[in-house]
């Protein structure tokens, strides 16, 4: 069956540039002419309570107290914070920071489950793979610069819940992102449906519970000149292309659990293991770049591999009984499970792999984005191999005001 999730997600984005701005969709950062000064000389004469001071690279602005106070200081500081140590001819601001866009969003995550244990003298192996459908969902998002709020409309052929939130300044740049995905059973009240316990046993259609949970983190060592704001939430216009190195910390956090009474075929087959946990923490470094190849448009390109330094694997075991449609117990009718041990194993070092691609476009008054990530983890335990892909894609189109 069918579900359908709403959800209020708060997207932050901390990214605050600033630079005079001409009538295009984009700044400039040049010096203000001789006229333009002595204007604005007349405009300070006029009105004391209204100051504009002007910069060889910002323009900061104060307001009256007695009407804009509070919300005069807060676009100072939103428009302004993230200027300092920036290149202007480099970076800058849109000239309309107020954004309606329309968002489509789409994740899917693969995981591989490989397992061999040994039971007195007997070998055990099994290959879990699971494929659960993919999660979509569309909405609207609006706010100022890269601060707003989005409501989300999910569809999928599953449960399925997701979050996200970022983070992004001139020097660094968080984003969390965490899943929650159910598969419809579709071997739920087999026996009222009239297959026998040697069908189930047969059956592939299993149920399980996916979690996801990833954090990452980067240090730009070139803020001058690059801004990781210009593609991902749009806070900023990269005037020209430029790169950086980058540091980055990884944390990923994945649990499959497919421990229900009707996968009872798959739990004897991997000798009663029926819920597996892995806590991953990697660090790293890689490159980014803007590539500018028109004014209007940037594409990001980022590549970063990871070593794995600390990796743990949880394995849970099961047990059953079974429940017979009549007293001679010559047919099987209901499985009840029974939560057994836990077993804890830690892993090798591991290469892993966080790749992104973006791109945005401004054309008058119009922005259009797209944004592409996928990670690829591995761990390697004793008995225990855990692989997971797992990618996300967002496009937007947004009108700015």
């Amino acid at each position: 069956m069918k579900t359908i999730f709403l959800f209020l997600t708060l997207l932050f984005s901390c990214s605050g540039f600033a630079a005079d701005i001409d009538d295009s969709d984009t700044i400039t950062t040049s010096e203000p002419k001789e006229s333009k000064l002595k204007h604005d000389e007349e405009l300070l004469k006029r009105d004391e309570h209204h100051i504009e001071k002007k910069t060889k690279f910002i323009v900061v602005k104060t307001y009256d107290v007695t009407k804009d106070f509070v919300l005069g200081k807060l676009r100072n500081y939103l428009d302004s914070s993230g200027i300092k140590g920036t290149d202007p001819a480099y970076i800058g601001l849109p000239k309309r920071k107020w954004r309606l866009s329309l968002i489509a969003d789409m994740d899917d995550m693969n995981v591989d489950v490989k397992n061999t244990s040994k039971d007195g003298d007997k070998t055990w192996s099994f290959d879990l793979k699971v494929r659960p459908p993919m999660s979509a969902s569309s909405g609207i998002w609006v706010g100022y610069m890269g601060y707003g709020f989005g409501f989300s409309y999910f569809k999928t052929g599953q449960n399925s819940t997701n979050m996200a939130m970022n983070f992004a300044a001139p020097s660094y740049s968080i984003n969390v992102r965490w899943i929650r995905s159910n598969t419809d059973h579709k071997l739920k009240d087999w026996a009222e449906k009239g297959m026998t316990y040697e069908q189930l046993v047969e059956s592939r259609d299993y149920g399980y519970k996916i979690e996801s949970f990833v954090f990452d983190g980067y240090w730009i060592f070139n803020k001058k000149k690059f801004s990781l704001s210009a593609t991902y939430d749009l806070s900023t216009v990269q005037l020209r292309s430029a790169g950086s190195f980058i540091a980055g910390l990884m944390f990923n956090y994945q649990k499959c659990d497919y421990s229900s009474p009707d996968n009872i075929g798959l739990l004897v087959e991997a000798n009663h293991i029926g819920k597996v946990k892995m806590n991953q923490l990697s660090a790293g470094g890689g490159y980014t770049y803007n590539w500018v190849p028109k004014p209007g448009l940037v594409i990001n390109m980022m590549a970063m591999p990871v070593l794995t330094f600390f990796s743990s694997s949880n394995l849970y075991k099961y047990d059953w009984t079974y429940h017979y449609k009549d007293a001679a117990r010559t047919q099987i009718n209901g499985v009840t499970v029974i939560p057994g041990e836990e077993h804890t194993e830690h892993g090798k070092v591991a290469l892993n792999v966080n790749t992104r691609i973006a791109a945005a476009y401004r054309y008058k008054i119009w922005v259009f984005s797209i944004f592409a990530q996928a990670n690829y983890l591995r761990s390697y335990f004793e008995g225990t191999s855990f692989k997971v892909f797992q990618w996300n894609m967002k496009g937007t189109v947004g009108i700015t005001l």
